[in-house]
């Protein structure tokens, strides 16, 4: 009888074994000190970020023992709001919740029936009297902010209960608060009393962490080599770590570790998580797609504007099949082409060249440019390309180490001379001379832009 290795990269959903979730030490820290003082927190991320897994395994007792919080008094009650349409709905669930989460600490008997508020209210004095203090984790928080059932008069008895201390709030969703609730709501008070935390991706080590520890565990390990690999396809992003590691997984189960075939783990990986691009693509605001788009015509680069989704290798695959854009590759025919732009910042930045990596060290983080800026920066490296071909002493026409120089001096940095009067005044013997030699000058732009290129490369991995 066959005997297979059972795959730990399983989850599609929320991780809920607490040997499955990585990382979020730092946020772990905050949301537990916040828990402990009695504050409400937003949390907010992406899709499949892993809002719900932090939720959820924020009342584990093996994820609390990392850190020395004592929330002994505290009753952390996980709640899925994606259910809940109406006022009574959701205080019916949370106030069973309450009662079935803290089972063994609480003890409040529902009743039968009775108004939902003054249940909750009921639920909440109970465990006052009892020294304890409900932390809800509602989860998918959207639904209820988004939803007209759910009115001013609604949000104000919330902030009530938690202004007097009765209870503490930690939300979830996929954008800030104020942003996802209606239009009837955006003046309630009730979004004041939060703070809003940031879920970010994976830390480098963090990331390397849930690409190899459970693989180890599980008998089956993954190589330095392989980790690098699905880290460059997945970038840090949870999900898209989880999704690389279980078809890696699965081929190595199947034919070993000496015969995989890369191609097929990474075509199944992407078509499986190409639903997941397209939500995340629809998702994001027309600004930020037109910097995924120029992300994803970079090969390079470490520092993304929207790493949680351009780090990854597939998605920015995703983003050129989406959009029919290609990657990025100089060529001495490219550069050729933009030097005949010099002059037109437009042009210049709408170039390829726009994807370099000496260009993108040297715009402002996180703030847009517009066109005609990063086609200024463009033409600021061709010039400091330009001037490394420089010889030696002062420049001459007739100094041979200045002849290169000289001809991208006449025809394009300096006086855009026709080719015949360079030819002439450079004293060239014919035009095919001064062409053969043109394009070594344009070759010789184009290796000190390389240069440049692994230059900024190389501080970018420092």
């Amino acid at each position: 009888m066959e005997t297979r290795l059972l795959n730990p990269y399983h989850d599609l959903a929320a991780v809920r074994d607490p040997a499955m979730f990585f990382g979020r030490g730092q946020l772990l820290r905050r949301l537990y000190s916040a828990i402990a003082y009695q504050q409400c927190v937003s949390l907010v991320g992406a899709r499949h970020m892993g809002k719900t897994s932090v939720l959820y395994c924020l009342r584990l007792p093996q994820v609390q023992q990392r850190f020395a919080f004592d929330l002994s008094r505290h009753i952390l009650v996980f709640i899925d709001l994606r259910l809940q349409k109406t006022r009574a709905d959701f205080f019916a669930a949370v106030s069973k919740q309450i009662i079935v989460q803290g089972r063994g600490r609480l003890t409040f008997t529902l009743p039968t029936d009775g108004d939902g508020e003054d249940t909750f209210s009921n639920v909440l004095d109970a465990a006052e009297e009892q020294g304890l203090h409900p932390v809800l984790l509602m989860d998918a928080f959207d639904n209820v902010a988004r939803n007209q059932e759910f009115d001013l008069d609604f949000f104000g008895f919330l902030r009530a209960q938690a202004t007097i201390g009765k209870v503490s709030y930690i939300t979830a969703s996929i954008a800030p608060l104020y942003e996802v609730c209606h239009r009837g709501i955006r003046g309630s008070p009730f979004f004041n009393i939060f703070s809003t935390f940031m879920l970010e991706p994976l830390s480098e080590e963090e990331a390397r962490e849930l690409v190899q520890v459970p693989a180890h565990r599980a008998g089956l390990s993954f190589t330095e080599e392989e980790t690098t690999w699905i880290l460059r396809l997945a970038g840090r992003h949870p999900f898209f770590i989880q999704r690389v590691c279980y078809f890696l997984f699965e081929e190595k189960c199947l034919n070993g570790s000496a015969q995989i075939d890369f191609r097929n783990v990474k075509s199944q990986a992407y078509h499986e998580l190409l639903p997941h691009f397209e939500d995340a693509w629809e998702r994001t605001k027309p600004e930020e797609q037109e910097m995924l788009k120029y992300e994803a015509q970079r090969k390079e680069g470490r520092q993304r504007a929207l790493p949680e989704l351009s780090e990854s290798s597939l998605f920015r695959k995703f983003v050129r099949d989406k959009c029919d854009i290609h990657l990025f590759h100089m060529t001495q025919e490219e550069v050729e082409s933009v030097l005949d732009k010099l002059d037109d910042a437009q042009a210049l930045g709408e170039s390829d060249l726009r994807h370099l990596n000496i260009v993108t060290a040297r715009t402002r983080k996180n703030a847009p440019l517009s066109t005609i800026e990063r086609g200024m920066i463009v033409r600021a490296v061709l010039t400091e390309a330009f001037e490394r071909m420089s010889g030696n002493g002062v420049r001459k026409d007739s100094a041979p180490d200045w002849r290169l120089y000289n001809i991208l001096y006449y025809r394009y940095f300096k006086n855009h001379l026709k080719n015949e009067q360079i030819a002439a005044r450079l004293e060239f013997t014919s035009t095919r001379q001064y062409f053969r030699e043109r394009n070594k000058a344009i070759g010789a732009l184009f290796h000190i832009l390389c240069e440049m290129e692994a230059e900024a490369h190389g501080k970018e991995d420092e």
